[in-house]
């Protein structure tokens, strides 16, 4: 089969083929060259392009749907402190993250529990006096008590005006920072 190209078609040189309604039997026609017909099997390439395409789509759709699942919680926006308690619709009950720092001298621990209650506030503006009552069940992570950490709760606001964190992410402080902020207070 040779194609040529005229008139912005593709015409074949082989006898054409065309089928007859509601029959699935090919006939012959005596004309000479036919238009070729870009949905017919017989199309070269056109099949297995149109696979590839149809198959690779599938394959992006279906990895873009396994990364999207696989981190939804990454997806969540924290609040500070003082927008958490500023913002009524953020205290219904839903799963949200909020940020702070530790409130000095605010941590207890019954003896031989691992439930812990704890207030944060924003880490630094002029919000320091709103404060957030919160507790948590579980192992605390390492840099909790660290004065430089931050730290982000991911749980809900209950009815008795408690933030109960399921989850503690602390974010580590900079160590290039800190030790700048130390000079000053070692020689002072």
């Amino acid at each position: 089969m040779i194609g040529v190209i005229a008139g912005g078609g593709v015409l074949r040189s082989r006898p054409p083929i065309s089928r007859q309604r509601g029959k699935g039997k090919p006939v012959l026609n005596d004309g000479g060259l036919q238009p070729l017909d870009p949905l017919d099997d017989d199309a070269p390439g056109r099949s297995n392009r149109t696979r590839f395409l149809v198959l690779s789509a599938v394959v992006v759709l279906a990895l873009g749907y396994m990364i999207y699942a696989a981190f939804p919680g990454n997806a969540l926006y924290f609040l500070t402190v003082s927008e958490f308690k500023t913002n009524t619709e953020a205290q219904d009950g839903r799963v949200l993250r909020v940020s702070g720092k530790l409130v000095e001298g605010t941590f207890g621990r019954q003896d031989d529990s691992i439930d812990s209650q704890f207030q944060i506030r924003d880490k630094e503006g002029d919000n320091q006096n709103i404060v957030l009552q919160a507790s948590y069940t579980g192992v605390l992570p390492d840099l909790f008590f660290n004065p430089h950490s931050e730290l982000i709760l991911e749980g809900s606001y209950g009815a008795n005006e408690v933030f109960h964190a399921e989850n503690i992410l602390v974010k580590c402080p900079s160590k290039y920072r800190d030790l700048e902020e130390e000079v000053p207070k070692a020689a002072g």
